[in-house]
């Protein structure tokens, strides 16, 4: 898919076997993540073994670029922003509902989930409130707020024009310009997870690794202290990371990673396939 100015989102799309109409679920990745890191290939391919069409991308500038494996364009990657990564929810989305898909005669285009692993998953709760056909949304070690820089880094950051965020999957440094602080601060609102998470009326499963020193446990529990309880579920993985004990390249599923595809699939067949 292209945005007009040309920026591409490079997708995969997999449909599983049979030829009746089936749920669409759109599984996104989170900062420095990209749609064929470690295990989102692995859960890609189970959400399909169950009948899901699966469509996962990459954002338009993630870094990643001939190499699919490999974040190899820290320039494009310090272009990146919030106001981007909107940009490209819309672009899918409106490419999923306009039936713009190939294969969209197999996709059921009244119902369709989201599962989203770090800013992915927060990114899933914020476009719930916008698109109805958002049915239910699969939130793996969350977010509860996009700002995560404290007013020291951001001062130093206006100062010296980027702040590093190092990726220990990537060869080369990589960084964020000042427009990725601008765009957080214009996008304040858009960009309020606990709010959206508060004004849901769908089913959401919040699943966090208990160890999870990326995203610690307890943002997990300010967007449950937010959810309706009646509709939504909260489940901590035990000895689970940020990436339930994988890493990347992906060799094996972990016992955290197999618990985290199996819940997810069942929630996806109660929730949406239904």
């Amino acid at each position: 898919m292209k945005h007009p100015n040309q920026l591409e989102l490079r997708c995969t799309l997999r449909i599983p076997d049979g030829k009746g109409l089936t749920w669409l679920v759109i599984v996104a990745h989170g900062f420095r993540g990209f749609k064929d890191w470690g295990f989102f290939p692995y859960l890609c391919q189970s959400l399909s073994r169950s009948g899901f069409v699966t469509l996962s991308f990459n954002h338009a500038l993630c870094g990643v670029r001939e190499n699919p494996y490999q974040i190899t364009d820290p320039l494009g990657f310090s272009n990146n922003s919030t106001t981007q990564e909107l940009k490209d929810w819309d672009l899918i989305l409106d490419s999923v509902l306009t039936g713009n898909l190939p294969y969209s005669g197999r996709i059921k285009l009244h119902a369709l989930g989201i599962v989203g692993h770090s800013r992915g998953g927060s990114y899933g709760i914020l476009l719930s409130s916008r698109f109805r056909q958002i049915q239910t949304v699969v939130a793996w070690g969350a977010i509860e707020t996009f700002q995560r820089f404290s007013p020291e880094a951001q001062r130093r950051w206006r100062q010296d024009g980027l702040i590093e965020v190092g990726n220990e999957d990537s060869e080369k440094r990589l960084g964020l310009k000042v427009a990725a602080l601008d765009a957080l601060e214009q996008n304040y609102d858009r960009l309020d997870v606990l709010r959206s998470m508060r004004g849901l009326s769908i089913p959401v499963l919040l699943l966090h690794g208990r160890v999870d020193q990326t995203v610690s446990v307890a943002e997990a529990y300010k967007l449950w202290e937010c959810a309706d309880h009646h509709l939504c579920r909260f489940h901590i993985i035990e000895n689970a990371g940020h990436t339930f004990k994988t890493r990347h390249p992906f060799t094996s599923p972990s016992q955290p990673l197999m618990e985290a595809v199996s819940c997810t699939i069942s929630w996806l067949e109660r929730r949406l396939a239904r």
